[in-house]
């Protein structure tokens, strides 16, 4: 077969390749500096799991204060939740993990299909045990604080307790 006059002509393609440059803040002002989410099944393992699970993100982020409290602070709330909330229908409780720019502050926040918080009052005021997991979160200095949540449409989908840890800033 003879090659055509069509097939031996050369083929250029051409591209036009165009970018664009677009500038954004790399964190928005006011939010948190580094946030984390987690599941954990609630069950026996639960302290363990958040204990690890905070102990690792809170190293990593180089946080400026006492991971180890932390880490047993998130464990105190996980375990209270699986113990004395609902898991949610999947069999779990959400562990956040969330430090303010400015401050350094650390807040912990856990979730459960609970709405409720009974003897809020009591753990609030600081009367609670110190071998209780409150108690162990009041002694570290935490503010303790929930509220019910809710989604878009104002169904309620349970509570979040939540935990604000000081940061001890390096001298």
């Amino acid at each position: 077969m003879e090659p055509t006059a069509e097939l031996s002509k050369p083929v250029i393609l051409a591209s036009v390749v165009s970018a664009t440059v677009v500038l954004t803040a790399l964190q928005p002002e006011g939010e948190a500096r580094m946030r984390w989410s987690t599941r954990l099944p609630a069950n026996f393992r639960i302290r363990r799991e958040a204990r690890a699970w905070t102990r690792m993100r809170l190293t990593m982020s180089h946080w400026h204060g006492d991971v180890e409290a932390a880490a047993r602070v998130a464990a105190e709330l996980a375990d209270n939740a699986a113990k004395h909330g609902l898991p949610f229908f999947d069999g779990s409780v959400i562990l956040r993990l969330s430090i303010a720019p400015q401050t350094g502050e650390l807040m912990v926040e856990v979730d459960d299909a609970d709405p409720a918080f009974a003897n809020f009052e009591e753990a609030q005021s600081g009367s609670c045990r110190s071998d209780s997991g409150l108690g162990f979160v009041q002694w570290q200095r935490a503010k303790i604080n929930w509220h019910v949540s809710q989604d878009d449409h104002g169904t309620v989908l349970g509570k979040t307790v939540q935990a604000i840890l000081p940061s001890e800033e390096p001298a």
